[in-house]
Parts: C-alpha cells; sequence; structure tokens
C-alpha cells in the first residue's frame, strides 16, 4: 500500500481497531471453569510458536484457523492468554453490537435475572467488550458508520472497506503483533445468508461441517502488509475440532432466521445466547483439539518489485492452498465421526450388524490411510484404545451415544434392530469433518 494512501487511512482505524485489556484473576476462572464444564481440552503444537515468538520478538505471527463454532473466539482466546500470548482476533462487524449491553442485556437474560442488579454500576456493550479483549473489526457489507472520536458520519464502500482493512493489517504487522483470522470459506452460500458477496461466497464459520478452501484475500492482505512493513512475517495453520460442535442443533435455527430477514442483533443474541447456556449447563462433557502447524515464514525476496501485484496474488492463492491443506491434515478423528460416516448419505435407519460391518470397514480404511501431499498418517487419538488399536464398533456407538442420544433431543437413536438418525443436518456435519480423507486426492 502507498504510504500516502496508508497515511490517509490511519484516522479511519478507530472504526475497526482493538484495544487488549489484561483480564482479571475472576474473570479468567469463569473463563477457566466454562472450559473446565464443556471441553477436555487437548493442545498440540503451542510450545513452537511460544519459542519462535520468545526467539524472534521482531516478527509477527498470524494463525489461520478452521472455524467450525461461534466458541473458537472463547476457547482460541483462553488458549493463547494461558501460554502467555498476546494475540488479537478479527471478527465480523455482526459480532460487534453496539445496542446490546453485557449487564443490562446478556447475563440477567442467558445466566440469572439478579444479576441484572450489576447494570447499576457497570456498563458494557458487546463491541465495547469485544474491543477491549483484542477483537479487531473487519466489515462485510458497505455501511455508514459514525466515526467514534468526534461523531462523524462515514460511508464505508466495499472498496473503502477492503483498503482500510489492508491498511489495519499492515499496521498490525508494523507493530510486530501476533494476529488470528479466520479466512475460510463457508459452505452456506451467500444467497442463503446474505452477509457477504465476494467472489459468491462468505468468509467465516461453516455450518455444514465442510470448509471449502481457505479464501486467498487475507494471505494477500498478508504477503502485502510484510513487504511495506518490512516485518518477517510468519504464518501457522490452525485446527480446532470438536468432538460436539457446541451450537451444532441451532444452526437450522440460525439460517431461518436469516432466510426470514430477522434483525441482525436478534439473530446474534439467538446465537451467543445458544452457546453461552451449552457453557453453562450442558455436563455431557466432550473432547476438544486444537493443534498448531509448524509457523512457516513468507518469502518476501520473490515479490519484491512486484508492481502490478501479480505475483503477490498468484502466491497468495498458493499460500492458502498450503495453509488450508495443512489445517486439513490436522484433524483429528472422533468416534462419531466414524459412526456417521457409516451411514449412507440419506442416512437411512440401518441394522444393526450393517451398521457394525461398515464401522469395520471405516476402521480399516483409517489404519491405512495416509493423506496429503506429504502422505501423512492421520490422528487417530480420539478413536485409539489402551493398547493402541482403533476401538472396535460396539465402542465407537457407544462412544457416540454418550453424546448425541441425550434423552430430551436424541440425535441418533436405536429402534429395535435398526440404528436411526434424527436429525440429519447435525449428523452430516461429522460426516463432513472428515469427509476429505476419503476424498480422491486433488491434481
Amino acid at each position: 500500500m502507498k504510504k500516502a494512501l496508508f497515511e490517509k487511512l490511519k484516522p479511519m482505524f478507530p472504526l475497526i481497531a482493538h484495544e487488549y485489556q489484561e483480564i482479571g484473576p475472576i474473570e479468567e476462572l469463569l473463563y477457566r471453569l466454562a472450559m473446565g464444564n464443556t471441553f477436555n481440552t487437548r493442545v498440540v503444537g503451542l510450545e513452537a510458536v511460544k519459542r519462535l515468538r520468545h526467539e524472534q520478538p521482531g516478527c509477527s505471527i498470524t494463525f489461520k484457523p478452521s472455524h467450525f463454532s461461534e466458541a473458537d473466539f472463547v476457547v482460541l482466546g483462553v488458549v493463547f492468554r494461558r501460554n502467555g500470548l498476546r494475540v488479537v482476533i478479527e471478527g465480523g462487524n455482526n459480532l460487534f453490537i453496539e445496542e446490546i449491553d453485557i449487564f443490562r442485556d446478556v447475563l440477567p437474560a442467558l445466566v440469572h435475572p439478579d444479576l441484572r442488579r450489576l447494570a447499576a454500576a457497570h456498563a458494557a456493550t458487546i463491541a465495547d467488550y469485544l474491543k477491549r479483549r483484542g477483537a479487531f473489526k473487519v466489515f462485510r457489507n458497505p455501511v455508514t458508520v459514525k466515526h467514534p472520536q468526534d461523531g462523524s458520519e462515514i460511508k464505508l464502500g466495499r472498496k473503502d472497506i477492503l483498503s482500510l482493512s489492508r491498511a489495519y493489517r499492515q499496521h498490525l504487522v508494523e507493530q510486530r503483533e501476533m494476529y488470528l483470522t479466520f479466512p475460510g470459506y463457508s459452505a452456506l452460500r451467500a444467497s442463503l445468508l446474505d452477509i457477504l458477496k465476494m467472489e459468491s461466497v462468505k468468509t467465516g464459520r461453516s455450518y455444514t461441517g465442510r470448509i471449502d478452501g481457505f479464501h486467498h484475500l487475507p494471505f494477500q492482505m498478508d504477503i502485502e502488509a510484510a513487504l511495506d512493513s518490512g516485518v518477517d512475517l510468519y504464518v501457522v495453520p490452525v485446527n480446532i475440532a470438536y468432538e460436539r460442535v457446541l451450537e451444532d442443533e441451532n444452526f437450522a435455527e440460525l439460517a431461518r432466521m436469516h432466510e426470514a430477514g430477522e434483525p441482525q442483533d436478534k439473530i446474534y443474541l439467538q446465537d451467543i445466547g445458544y452457546i453461552i447456556r451449552r457453557f453453562l449447563e450442558d455436563k455431557r462433557k466432550v473432547n476438544l483439539s486444537i493443534k498448531f502447524g509448524e509457523p512457516r515464514k513468507i518469502d518476501l525476496k520473490a515479490h519484491r518489485g512486484d508492481v502490478l501485484g501479480a505475483r503477490i496474488k498468484f502466491a497468495a492463492h498458493a499460500l492458502a492452498r498450503e495453509t488450508y491443506e495443512r489445517m486439513l491434515a490436522m484433524q483429528p478423528v472422533f468416534p462419531a465421526n466414524i459412526y456417521f460416516h457409516a451411514f449412507d448419505e440419506q442416512f437411512n435407519r440401518l441394522p444393526t450388524r450393517v451398521l457394525r460391518e461398515r464401522i469395520d470397514d471405516v476402521r480399516e480404511r483409517l489404519r491405512q490411510l495416509v493423506w496429503g501431499k506429504q502422505r501423512r498418517r492421520i490422528d487417530l487419538h480420539y478413536v485409539l484404545g489402551y493398547n493402541h488399536q482403533i476401538l472396535c464398533a460396539d465402542e465407537i456407538i457407544n462412544r457416540t451415544f454418550e453424546v448425541f442420544a441425550a434423552l430430551e433431543r436424541p440425535i441418533t437413536s436405536l429402534d429395535g434392530d435398526n440404528f436411526v438418525v434424527h436429525n440429519v443436518d447435525v449428523a452430516r456435519q461429522y460426516r463432513n469433518h472428515i469427509a476429505h480423507f476419503f476424498e480422491p486426492a486433488k491434481k
């Protein structure tokens, strides 16, 4: 980005800028209790990132994760803070709700009515809270906003949004920040959610359990920011995998609300409210895997002097594909992935004998499976028994039923001698989490 344009855009940074405040011991305790109540968390690969940050404090690091849940923001924030890493996280402008107050609206409605008394002494909108906890905003659509400092109205078109995002990305790299952006395509098209019209897709959370790829544009911004700032920038793929996604049953309701044209703040409250309740009330503790890939430095030598940016864009596409594959390769397999993969694509009911046979077929394929350009063995940590062998069919069924056959609203159950899937949309998510392992390799 030309220096003159960068300087022109700097006064607009307060529209999207983060603040990063340390949290107090009580807030940290609440996060730990909620996480511990909900997940058995396994973190892999973060030591390499910590070592890089210690050895090269003058570099910048960007994290590129999978994105299956709004809880990603919370769980990653907790993990980073517990490990002494200051990481700022990108959030869509739909999350930065100015009209909803944490103390007046959220806590009394979602936790306990008596907490409304806190509003007499405290006030913080959702937007304020996210900003102070290190979130920076990205606008998805043209919008008219008020400048937080002088109250003046500013109209942002698509080109303005893109330029502002690029300038702020350069600012983050110049400040040697560690920052996280969600570059994944959503499997739901914009015609359904109508959130982002950029190359006919939106970037963000997947409602179907599949991510169609990583968008090249965030990587292009990274390369440009590193070039213009002269700062070394490392890219780290992150795989976040839930044995059960907190809001899996809620996705259909969110899609319905979007299609019905419900107000964005109402949709977000439905979304975040569902997640908060699951954090607080759900006693079906499940596994959560967070894996960090090896940090890789962006090679800037090949791009210097690229006036037209053609090489940069080409390199961004290549970097997006490589990072996406590295992220997918880290995906662990949970018992429910095997269970739901054993059904046909329509999830028709299956006799007990047939389901066991099909699970055995999947188990045999997993034993021999290698994936990706590096031909790596996939992560079977969650489906191995004490003897390091893949769990038998009955053990896989039992664990799936522990998680998905709760009496209040079972996703699957046994009806006589047949296994039945009651919620196909939810079952398909978990089938899709590992679908890439069984698909023909792309040339």
